[in-house]
C-alpha cells in the first residue's frame, strides 16, 4: 500500500529556502545584514523532512560547487478554499511540478530543468507515470527522478498547491505580461492583455493551465496548450517570484518576509549554516539573465490505453548530460519544433482532435486554424528544411499522412493540414 508522503507540519520558522531566494534580491549592503541573520537564526530551524531515508546525495565539500535540488509541487487540494472551484476531490497527492533546480554559483546561473509529470518509468516495481512515485512517499520520487536523470538530488522542496498560492500573495502578486487576452476553462484562468499583476489563485490557474488560449484576431485559440506548454509557463512563474520578491529595506524587513513565506514551503533538513550563506552570497545579483530553463524532451507513447511520455533521443540524453555538467541547457537539443494544427477536411473538430493528441505526445502545438481548402483526402505534414525529421515523427505518431518540405506560416516549423484521413483514426 502506498506509504504517505512526509506530513506538512508548517513548522519552519526561520526559512532557509525563502531566505535564499529573498539574500538573492538583496543590494551587496542588504545582503550582508540578511545573511548574518541568517548565520544566526539558521541553528534553529526545525525542518520538516527527515533526510534519513530520502536518498540524498551528500553536497559537496567545497562550498563553491554547485547544489541541485528537486522542486515538487504537489496537486493535494488540502488547505484550498472552499469556494475555488475546478480543483476536484482527488484525495491523494501526485507530483503535479518535477523540477531540478541547480545553483551554480560560480557562473551564478540557476538551472531549470522540467520532467514532465507523464514520464514513464518505473515506479514500485511496476510501469507507471513519474507523478505517481510520489504517492508513495518523498523518497519514492527522489529515487524516480536521480534514477531517471542520473544527476545528485542535494535538498528536497515542496509545496502543494495552497502554498504556492499562499507565496504568491505574501509577496503581493507576480507581474506578468500577456500579449493577448488569455483563459483555460477548466483550470479557471481569465486575464486580460497587458501588464497584470496576478494573485495567488490566478498564478494558480496559470500554473496548472493545460488548455491555455488566447483571443486573436476576434477568436479563441489554443496557444501553447500542453503538459509541456504547462512546463514552460511554470518556469516563467518561478522566474517571476524569484526575480520580482521585494527587497526588504532592513534585517527587520527581511525576518517579516522570511516568516510570511517559510510557512508554505516543506524542505529537507540538511541545509546548513555554511551552506546556505555560500548560496545565498553567491546567487545575491540574480536576475532574469541568469536562468537557463529546460523542459526535458519528449515523446508521446500510448500503451495498454495509457498515455506516456519518453525520452526523445539524443535530445534528451544530451539534455540530461549537460545539465549534470552546469553547461548551457538550450544549446543541447534541437526541439520538437512548433506545431501548427489546419482543418483540410471540412470537419468540424477535427483539427482540434489532432491538436490534443500531438500535445498529450509532447508537442507543442500553437496555433489550431482553418486551412486553406478543405478538400484534402490525404494528412499533409509540412515542415521548415531542418524539421523535416520532426515532421516524420509527428506523421509517425499520427499513424497517416505524408510529409514534404515546404514553406510554413510565421511562429510555426511543422504544419499539419488535416485531411479525410484523419477521421476517425
Amino acid at each position: 500500500m502506498p506509504a504517505p508522503p512526509p506530513a506538512k507540519t508548517r513548522r519552519w520558522p526561520k526559512r532557509l529556502l525563502i531566505g535564499f531566494l529573498v539574500v538573492a534580491n538583496l543590494g551587496i549592503f542588504g545582503a550582508l545584514g540578511a545573511v548574518w541573520y541568517v548565520a544566526r537564526q539558521v541553528t534553529t530551524a526545525v525542518a520538516n523532512v527527515p533526510s534519513e531515508g530520502l536518498g540524498l546525495t551528500d553536497s559537496p565539500s567545497d562550498l563553491g560547487d554547485p547544489r541541485t535540488f528537486l522542486l515538487i509541487g504537489s496537486d493535494s487540494r488540502a488547505d484550498l478554499p472552499d469556494d475555488w472551484v475546478g480543483y476536484g476531490d482527488y484525495g491523494g497527492q501526485r507530483a503535479d511540478v518535477i523540477m531540478l533546480v541547480q545553483v551554480i554559483p560560480e557562473t551564478g546561473t540557476l538551472q531549470m530543468l522540467s520532467i514532465p509529470r507523464d514520464l514513464k518509468v518505473v515506479v514500485n516495481g511496476s510501469t507507471n507515470r513519474i507523478n505517481a512515485a510520489f504517492n508513495y512517499g518523498a523518497p519514492a520520487i527522489v529515487a524516480a527522478v536521480s534514477e531517471f536523470t542520473g544527476s545528485p538530488i542535494h535538498h528536497y522542496l515542496q509545496v502543494d498547491f495552497a502554498g504556492f498560492a499562499g507565496i504568491v500573495d505574501a509577496v503581493g502578486g507576480i507581474e506578468m505580461t500577456f500579449p493577448y487576452p488569455a483563459r483555460d476553462a477548466k483550470s479557471k484562468l481569465e486575464v486580460a492583455a497587458g501588464a497584470q499583476v496576478l494573485d495567488g489563485r490566478t498564478a494558480l490557474a496559470l500554473a496548472r493551465s493545460r488548455h491555455y488560449q488566447e483571443f486573436r484576431e476576434g477568436e479563441w485559440v489554443f496557444v501553447d496548450a500542453s503538459d509541456l506548454g504547462r512546463t514552460r509557463r511554470q518556469q516563467d512563474l518561478l522566474m517571476a517570484l524569484i526575480t520580482q520578491i521585494d527587497r526588504p529595506s532592513s534585517v527587520g524587513g527581511f525576518n517579516e518576509l522570511v516568516d510570511s513565506l517559510g510557512q508554505f514551503v516543506t524542505a529537507d533538513d540538511t541545509l546548513n549554516e555554511d551552506e546556505i550563506i555560500q548560496l545565498a552570497w553567491e546567487m545575491r545579483s540574480v536576475g532574469p539573465e541568469d536562468f537557463d530553463a529546460l523542459t526535458l524532451p519528449v515523446n508521446g507513447l500510448e500503451e495498454g490505453g495509457v498515455s506516456y511520455v519518453v525520452p526523445r533521443e539524443p535530445d534528451c540524453g544530451q539534455a540530461l548530460a549537460a545539465f549534470r555538467a552546469g553547461e548551457p541547457l538550450a544549446a543541447a537539443v534541437e526541439g520538437n519544433g512548433r506545431v501548427e494544427v489546419q482543418n483540410g477536411n471540412g470537419v468540424s473538430g477535427s483539427a482540434g482532435e489532432v491538436a490534443d493528441r500531438l500535445r498529450s505526445g509532447g508537442w507543442e502545438v500553437v496555433a489550431v486554424t482553418s486551412g486553406d481548402r478543405s478538400d484534402y483526402t490525404t494528412t499533409l505534414v509540412v515542415a521548415r528544411p531542418r524539421y523535416l525529421s520532426q515532421a516524420e515523427s509527428v506523421a509517425a505518431y499520427l499513424g497517416y499522412g505524408s510529409v514534404e518540405v515546404g514553406t510554413v506560416p510565421e511562429g510555426a516549423d511543422v504544419v499539419v493540414i488535416v485531411g479525410a484521413d484523419a477521421i476517425g483514426g
